[in-house]
């Protein structure tokens, strides 16, 4: 059964247990577009299987069967034309503790470690977390687009103690929806340089303007023998709070291994309301996606072109995917981050991602602010950082 959503009603998640909204964070009078997800209502067809499973008296250890991996096969079919082997998916309670399996399993303490930035910023704590050396490959923001640096990305895979390569595609904050031949080069380098892929897929279902996703494992079989794809709903279905992912691979030994990290870690165990939550928006719910996409790409255009003609100094980066834009407050002149921050927060009175969590120097002068909200909450963020911006001129 098809159903319309109200993504301009969405749903009042304030005096709720929403971490967005956590009093000590944001008080009344401020707006939150920080954390990445939405104010938008869940699909019907997962509260509804939400509901008959609680009626069921009963919450023990559940069965495994093939339901949640044949979950994610079809998603993928269905949604991005790429066949996966149902035999070689697997649980993970979210991205990062699959990322954190690849890092154990795929390197060793002191190895070197990949990322572009700016970037999601537990990305960074896992590495130096978990005893790896960060190595950066800062992208570079060229007439509002960012582009890899292609020269510092060679250079630095060459390197025999770099292991992993973690790509974020869509990319969080950039929005950049990288492009086959963009992947294809990446692929190559690290084919060349026996380098591990690691690559999140989370944003792949929010993709503007009719683009095309390109997954990474569809590129050609050597690629996907040399990577391992984490995935999950929680950013197209608003359900991150039931901490249910899935990582993916084509290679029967990285599976194994992968496994054995599961083992080791003690990382078997799922989630009942979590197996129902991706099973069902995996199984069901494309007709929700479809017009989440729809809802977001208006937002998108409305938000970005809003800023980038009302607000002096602020420059919105017209993300190609995700619901993030990344703000480049540089022209506004401040000396400190803190004093960007403070800006925001006291002056504007909407709470941002601080730029510099993605990359120290690469997020400098920057916020990440998430426009997966009713316009109307949207709107009101951008006038109330065009009135703040005006007010101190």
């Amino acid at each position: 059964m098809s159903h319309v959503y109200d993504f301009d009603k969405g749903v009042d998640r304030r005096g709720t247990d929403a971490k967005k909204f956590d009093p000590s964070l944001c008080p009344d009078d401020v707006l939150p577009f920080w954390i990445a997800d939405s104010e938008f209502q869940s699909p019907v067809e997962l509260t509804e299987a939400l509901h008959k499973r609680v009626d069921m008296p009963h919450y023990g250890y559940p069965y495994i069967d093939s339901a949640f991996e044949n979950a994610v096969a079809r998603w993928y079919k269905v949604r991005h034309n790429t066949v996966l082997n149902p035999d070689y998916i697997d649980f993970s309670p979210n991205v990062i503790m699959a990322m954190i399996w690849t890092v154990k399993e795929f390197s060793a303490v002191g190895d070197k470690i990949l990322l572009q930035t700016p970037v999601y910023p537990p990305f960074h704590g896992l590495i130096k977390n978990n005893g790896r050396q960060l190595v950066y490959n800062e992208m570079k923001l060229i007439d509002g687009r960012y582009e890899i640096d292609w020269e510092d990305l060679e250079k630095k895979l060459k390197d025999p103690a770099l292991k992993v390569m973690f790509i974020c595609n869509p990319q969080n904050p950039t929005g950049r929806n990288f492009t086959r031949e963009e992947l294809t080069r990446m692929g190559e380098l690290c084919l060349a340089n026996d380098v591990m892929v690691g690559i999140d897929e989370i944003h792949a279902d929010i993709v503007y303007d009719g683009g095309e996703f390109i997954p990474f494992c569809s590129i050609s079989e050597e690629f996907a023998n040399n990577s391992i794809t984490y995935v999950n709903p929680a950013k197209t279905f608003n359900i991150a709070a039931f901490r249910t992912a899935a990582w993916f691979t084509h290679n029967e030994k990285i599976y194994r291994r992968m496994m054995n990290q599961q083992a080791y870690a003690k990382g078997m165990g799922r989630n009942i309301f979590g197996n129902i939550a991706l099973e069902v928006c995996f199984g069901q719910c494309d007709d929700y996606a479809d017009q989440c996409l729809a809802y977001l790409n208006g937002t998108r255009d409305m938000f970005v072109d809003y800023i980038n003609e009302n607000v002096p100094g602020i420059t919105a980066i017209k993300p190609e995917a995700t619901f993030m834009s990344w703000l480049d407050c540089r022209g506004l002149g401040f000396e400190t981050q803190q004093e960007l921050k403070d800006f925001m927060f006291n002056d504007a009175k909407v709470l941002l991602n601080d730029g510099t969590t993605f990359g120290a120097k690469e997020g400098f002068g920057f916020m990440r602010f998430n426009f997966a909200a009713p316009r109307s909450m949207v709107m009101e963020g951008a006038k109330r950082i065009e009135a703040a911006v005006k007010a101190r001129a």
